[in-house]
């Protein structure tokens, strides 16, 4: 793969990285997230002082969005990571419900600027990047698959909410169930098919439309004054989006030559 097939790959990813940061720090401003359940609860840490600590990172990831699309801006999409990574890791410390799965379910979100960075190095190591993204966009489809298969509460509202909704059809809880089981083992099977050494565009393509549907499931459920929990898990489409650009190109210029 040439470096001249990363530009869009690129553009998908800093579109997306920003869109995530421009939605956590929302989070942040409006009702806090982990670190601050973390800090406060766990911790001992004043809540004043927690959030001071949170509503510094949220302006931080509000002023490394131009950064992202710079192109030498991998080192502030490495930071960006490393926030998204430590509020992966503070929900695990602070959740209820099998919390050891949110660093995969989550693994997308703070894969997603690594794979930027391998790609805006002065020698872009493009390899690299290409397989960022897939173990993040793996991980966060099995770790879900795994969530649903275990019939977490919280997806079964989000099918019951989305048939009434969308579709004025009034699916009862055990029929959700069941389609959440489906939906467990597809979510499973793309998980490990997109981790294969071959390219498989068509799983990509998949895992693209569906990770968009699911993110805008939240909005479909909580409503659109939930707008940042619909941006948080943009990157679960787009990650797998990048790797169709990427993976297209490729094989347009294999053609040629």
């Amino acid at each position: 793969m040439s470096s001249c097939t990363v530009p869009e790959a690129r553009y998908c990813l800093r579109v997306a990285i920003a869109l995530t940061c421009a939605g956590v720090a929302a989070q942040l401003l409006m009702y806090g997230g982990p670190v601050l359940t973390w800090l406060w609860l766990d911790q001992d840490w004043s809540e004043p002082a927690a959030l001071r600590v949170e509503h510094a990172a949220a302006y931080a990831l509000l002023a490394s969005i131009p950064f992202l699309f710079w192109r030498k801006g991998w080192a502030v999409a490495k930071l960006v990571a490393g926030w998204l990574l430590v509020s992966a890791l503070a929900e695990t410390l602070t959740g209820t419900w099998h919390p050891e799965l949110t660093p995969g379910g989550h693994a997308a979100r703070y894969l997603a600027p690594l794979a930027l960075a391998a790609f805006s190095l002065e020698t872009p190591r493009e390899r690299l990047g290409e397989w960022l993204l897939r173990v993040g966009a793996g991980a966060t489809f099995l770790f879900h698959g795994i969530e649903a298969l275990l019939g977490k509460a919280e997806f079964v509202d989000y099918l019951i909410s989305a048939g009434d909704t969308l579709f004025a059809v009034n699916l009862s809880e055990s029929t959700a169930r069941t389609t959440l089981g489906i939906i467990g083992v597809l979510d499973v099977l793309a998980g490990v098919a997109i981790l294969l050494p071959k390219r498989l565009r068509a799983v990509a393509c998949w895992m693209a439309l569906w990770g968009f549907v699911t993110a805008l499931a939240r909005v479909v459920y909580l409503g659109w004054g939930n707008w940042p929990e619909l941006l948080i898990r943009v990157t679960n489409g787009a990650v797998p989006l990048t790797l169709v650009i990427l993976w297209a190109k490729g094989q347009r210029r294999e053609t040629t030559e």
